[in-house]
């Protein structure tokens, strides 16, 4: 079966033990009554949150959201400032076969300007790895390496999404030593890892890192605070938000990242979200009657007691996903992956994509299926309930 709707790799952090003590800390301190609490206040999804006090992986934007709602310093949370810390990243994808999005090989450098921290008399660069970072298990290892070749104030104070994306930062004279030699070829590795590029950073550069951040969030405020009734966010990034409740009918969300969002209750009639990635989001209880979510990728997404009727789930991948309860009465369901999906009490019936062998499968997970012979609701079609 084809696969339904590819996903690009997202970088995953997790708080260090400590990380999570500071944290409750700051919690009380700022006076958040609880984490549900402080997770709505940040429009952040409830699950996200747990996960950070859990100590699992979350998206290192959510992880850097949150640690600045605590007031607190992100990479200090992580223990990347732990001298004895293995840094603990990961990949969260939804499935197992897409490449990291970020920097091509052979792509030219830009326009290297050189800012000068005053105060510590540092600057910053950028370096790019080919490669998969989920194979980088200990960053302390390549901060070593970096010292070795050019110096020992070289730091590794930040990573990026994208390929392997190191920010360091550095004096001059050690930063443009590293420079030479990874643009010379001397230095054609780090760890295993192919050099692709490095980057002195520009401090305008950085400043339009943070504001493409905080823009997501800003617009995640936006639809959770105000009727978003026939918007066009075609492609936006709105991974972890707490959009739960929001009134999206009819919007343009075609290409759309609401992996892990919360999205309880969300009215998304006729919504256009084929291509969206919604694996694990929470759809429990959300109005979906007439979306099109062609291609759409639901792998262990919640949908317990979700409306899909006449909604068009052509090759959309529902694997694992939760429709306990859910109605998808009138739904197209043509190259729909349902492998591993828990159906139980999931009302089906008229449903063009699905042969007898395939629901022969479904009634024996639990299905049940409106057009049937003999059945109670036959007579009911998707139009009159």
């Amino acid at each position: 079966m084809k696969e339904a709707s590819q996903v690009k790799k997202k970088l995953t952090i997790t708080a260090s033990s400590k990380g999570i003590e500071k944290a409750e800390k700051a919690l009380i301190r700022l006076g958040f009554e609880s984490k549900s609490k402080f997770a709505k206040s940040q429009f952040i999804g409830r699950s996200t949150v747990t996960k950070f006090f859990q100590s699992q992986p979350i998206q290192l934007d959510s992880f850097k959201r949150i640690c600045q709602a605590l007031t607190l310093d992100w990479k200090e949370i992580a223990g990347i400032a732990d001298e004895n810390q293995s840094e603990l990243l990961s990949i969260n994808d939804g499935s197992s076969s897409e490449l990291l999005e970020g920097v091509e090989q052979g792509q030219a450098p830009r326009r290297k300007v050189t800012v000068i921290d005053k105060q510590s008399e540092t600057i910053k660069a950028s370096i790019v790895l080919e490669g998969d970072i989920d194979s980088v298990q200990n960053l302390k290892h390549i901060q070593s390496i970096l010292r070795d070749y050019s110096g020992y104030s070289i730091n590794i104070i930040d990573i990026k999404p994208g390929s392997i994306r190191l920010i360091i930062e550095g004096s001059p004279e050690d930063i443009e030593r590293l420079r030479a030699r990874i643009e010379s070829g001397e230095i054609k590795e780090l760890s295993g890892f192919p050099v692709q590029d490095i980057q002195i950073l520009s401090e305008r550069s950085e400043h339009d890192q943070n504001n493409e951040l905080d823009s997501k969030w800003r617009l995640v405020e936006e639809i959770a605070s105000r009727r978003a009734v026939g918007r066009d966010w075609r492609g936006v990034d709105l991974s972890d938000a707490d959009l739960s409740g929001a009134e999206l009918r009819l919007a343009y969300l075609s290409g759309a990242n609401l992996s892990d969002a919360d999205l309880r209750s969300a009215d998304l009639r006729r919504a256009k979200l084929f291509s969206a990635k919604l694996f694990s989001a929470d759809l429990s209880g959300a109005n979906l009657s007439g979306a099109n979510l062609i291609d759409a990728n639901l792998i262990d997404a919640n949908l317990i007691g979700a409306n899909l009727i006449g909604a068009n789930l052509s090759r959309a991948n529902l694997s694992r996903a939760n429709l306990i309860d859910a109605n998808l009465s009138g739904a197209k369901l043509s190259g729909a992956n349902l492998i591993g999906a828990e159906v139980k009490n999931a009302q089906f019936g008229y449903n063009s994509g699905i042969d007898q062998s395939m629901k022969g499968d479904l009634i024996q997970r639990g299905a049940i299926f409106e057009d049937l012979p003999g059945d109670r609701s036959e007579s009911l079609t998707p139009s009159k309930r």
